[in-house]
């Protein structure tokens, strides 16, 4: 008999909402203490790469974070979230990219549109699953301090949200909110916005979207791999060391 740990974590149930409504939010994937341990990782991060241009927008995004401190590699690799992207995209799905993304107090930059790859791919979108959004909460999200808004159901348009309504909120979307130390993870496809953060305390959040391997990342991440001391398979996998390579096509007869 599963206890309630294991049925709020239930990889099945989890793909089944994730399939009707294009996303899902899964509480205490890592207890609080180990999104403070991320978020304390981060905050350093933060200050050492902050620029003019950071405080200006109100908004800083912190790349290549798997080389930067073992949490985040723990975090990317978390049993849980490799089994619910092994099921919904298959066993040799790729990490195409891993960062981290914090709203400051003031940000009020929004816009409706899907994540990786359809921003490129032609419409209307193959029906098969290809890609997966993972966002790890290192701080609880609020309707105040920036919770992403979503439009359940938008994975089955097929298409990107046009442009006369991208900068407009739409009656029928969502806002995420959670608890840190939760993660959700959403369909490639599915329509989101950012939110304001009208509060006076930054927001974090860790983004890692997966892949089907026949898709070019977003970022770089086979680079990132020699930087790493002794990464396990699974981390190696993750990191597009098994992704095919093309080579010379050449008369081997």
């Amino acid at each position: 008999m599963k206890n309630s740990s294991d049925v709020m974590h239930d990889v099945s149930k989890i793909i089944a909402e994730m399939d009707e409504r294009g996303y899902c939010v899964i509480p205490d994937v890592v207890a609080p203490e180990k999104a403070d341990e991320a978020r304390a990782a981060l905050e350093r991060l933060l200050a050492e790469e902050a620029t003019e241009g950071t405080w200006r927008a109100r908004t800083q995004r912190v790349a290549r974070i798997a080389v930067k401190d073992p949490i985040f590699v723990e975090l990317m690799a978390h049993p849980l979230i490799v089994s619910i992207w092994r099921a919904y995209l298959d066993e040799d799905m790729i990490c195409s990219t891993w960062t981290a993304n914090t709203a400051y107090p003031g940000f009020d930059r929004h816009g409706w549109h899907p994540d990786f790859p359809f921003q490129f791919v032609n419409q209307p979108w193959p029906t098969d699953n290809v890609s997966g959004q993972t966002m790890w909460l290192l701080d609880d999200l609020t309707v105040e301090n920036g919770g992403t808004g979503i439009l359940p159901y938008s994975h089955r348009k097929g298409h990107k949200p046009p442009p006369e309504i991208a900068q407009q909120w739409i009656e029928e979307a969502e806002i995420l909110t959670g608890q840190r130390g939760s993660v959700m993870v959403m369909n490639g496809k599915t329509w989101h916005s950012a939110r304001p953060n009208v509060t006076d305390r930054a927001r974090s959040v860790l983004l890692g979207m997966y892949c089907r391997p026949f898709y070019v990342t977003q970022e770089d991440m086979r680079a990132q791999l020699a930087d790493l001391e002794n990464p396990s398979e699974l981390v190696q996998q993750l990191m597009g060391a098994n992704q095919w390579q093309p080579g010379v096509v050449a008369n081997r007869y």
